[in-house]
């Protein structure tokens, strides 16, 4: 099946409604999203996709620190390298379902890069 490349922050909104819904759900990172730090898709969804406009196409107003942000769940709970190594995942697998391209292939490889940060910076290696 030949899918579109992600073209706009449309494009962004729609994946990262498919992703939140798995992410969710998952027996693994679920209660990162419902019990460690609740989040309410209405206000965090907006967030996210700003992020990741700002990240592929260098428009939008992205401007809060990401480490920190997730610091702040870390100290609640401890993320650990496995639960990174499933949001790294759901997120490539919810990209290629959805789009194809460079700019999901660059998505994906930031998201990558994003993560190996989170992994040196957060998570503990259990």
């Amino acid at each position: 099946m030949n899918l579109r490349d992600i073209e706009s922050k449309d494009d962004l909104r729609l994946i990262f409604e498919a992703f939140y819904k798995k992410a969710i759900q998952h027996e693994v990172i679920g209660h990162f999203f419902t019990a460690v730090v609740p989040i309410d898709l209405k206000t965090h969804l907006p967030i996210i996709v700003d992020f990741w406009e700002y990240n592929l196409f260098h428009k939008g107003s992205y401007n809060k620190n990401l480490l920190a942000i997730h610091q702040h769940i870390d100290d609640k709970f401890p993320i650990i390298y496995e639960d990174i190594d499933i949001w790294v995942s759901l997120l490539h697998q919810t990209v290629d379902e959805l789009f194809e391209g460079t700019q999901s292939g660059r998505l994906k490889t930031n998201a990558l890069s994003i993560a190996t940060v989170m992994k040196l910076k957060i998570a503990k290696d259990c």
